[in-house]
């Protein structure tokens, strides 16, 4: 797969669902745990921004610590957007939760 073609289409994709998100009506699905199911999102998503920082070092050829950091500053700050925007849901539920 290392057609120049199918890596543009490749990462025009992955731009095009992060917008396509960006823009969603989210809602969980009724037979879901919400916590469970933000936290499990909000989770992938820290981690899809890790991944945009090895793609960017594959493309490029190389690695640059002020991608990576960016990358993993980015990670933290949707990790703690999760922990505070669920903390009111879990002591809702009387749940304890802890997450990674």
């Amino acid at each position: 797969m290392d057609d120049g073609d199918t890596l543009r289409d490749l990462v025009r994709s992955a731009r095009e669902a992060l917008d396509r998100l960006g823009r969603a009506r989210v809602a969980c699905p009724a037979d879901v745990d919400r916590f469970d199911w933000s936290a499990d999102l909000l989770d992938e998503l820290a981690r899809v921004a890790l991944q945009v920082a090895e793609a960017a070092a594959t493309l490029a050829g190389e690695r640059d610590a002020d991608v990576d950091a960016r990358a993993r500053d980015l990670a933290t700050a949707i990790v703690r957007r999760r922990n505070d925007a669920l903390t009111p849901l879990r002591l809702a539920t009387g749940r304890v939760a802890v997450r990674s």
